[in-house]
């Protein structure tokens, strides 16, 4: 199967878990694409070290997911989901870090209004789990945002202007690599057309509507007492043919 880099169309959503961007070495990462309709002839992609290769020539394929069991620095790259007629989906950008603090970030855009929780985690190199319990400082775009103890920042009601790089840093241990943050616009809801957002009456538009008013009723009384005429006269010439032709 040959796979390019050119995306036909955007008919799949690629997600991973656990969630974020950045991963210790030898961590595991599950790469799930969801496509409307059937799977088959998709497959999870990546350009890693500028190498196109499929799920097969890295990791292990289970029907619409792709999982990494043990991560290594080599597996940094961009990720997505493509069938064999050139469609693609989503692409994630994820890194392996080799030292010992990593951000752990939304992998996937946030949009305007939402709470971003962005977590400083530490983990030497054997440990078998990581950990937040200290107070990290927190950078958007180089800039000094916060420390936080716990090694957490929310970041509330995120607008588009939170969008940036963003990296943390441990009191003594070093800081992690950089990731990126995207946020996008709220979806616009198609409503229906308000009643109260309607054009005002305008003194004119009131005026003709009355003056039509009177008019049409004009034509109406006019109609009526034509016709009332009309049948009184009809209703007399029928009495005078009867009294005509009735014998003395």
């Amino acid at each position: 199967m040959e796979f390019t880099s050119i995306c036909l169309a955007v008919a799949a959503t690629l997600s991973i878990q656990p969630e974020r961007r950045q991963f210790f070495r030898y961590e595991a990462f599950n790469l799930s694409c969801t496509v409307s309709g059937n799977f088959s002839g998709w497959t999870v992609m990546r350009n890693a070290s500028e190498m196109f290769s499929p799920c097969e020539d890295w990791g292990r394929p289970n029907r619409s997911s792709c999982i990494n069991r043990s991560a290594y620095k080599s597996d940094s790259g961009l990720y997505w989901c493509q069938s064999e007629r050139g469609e693609c989906s989503n692409i994630l950008n994820i890194t392996i870090n080799t030292g010992v603090v990593i951000l752990e970030s939304p992998a996937l855009p946030v949009t305007v209004g939402d709470d971003v929780t962005l977590r400083c985690s530490y983990k030497e190199r054997y440990a078998s789990n990581s950990s937040s319990d200290f107070l990290a400082a927190f950078y958007s775009n180089g800039t000094f945002i916060g420390n936080e103890s716990g090694g957490q920042m929310i970041l509330k009601n995120v607008l588009m202007s939170n969008k940036g790089f963003y990296k943390c840093q441990h009191p003594d241990k070093g800081e992690s690599l950089e990731s990126w943050l995207e946020v996008k616009e709220k979806p616009q809801l198609n409503l229906p057309p308000n009643p109260s957002s309607a054009p005002p009456i305008t003194m004119t538009s009131l005026l003709c509507t009355i003056m039509l008013f009177i008019i049409y009723t004009i034509i109406f009384i006019v109609c009526a007492i034509i016709y009332r005429r009309w049948a009184r006269g009809r209703a007399e010439a029928k009495r005078r043919d009867s009294d005509l032709l009735t014998p003395e």
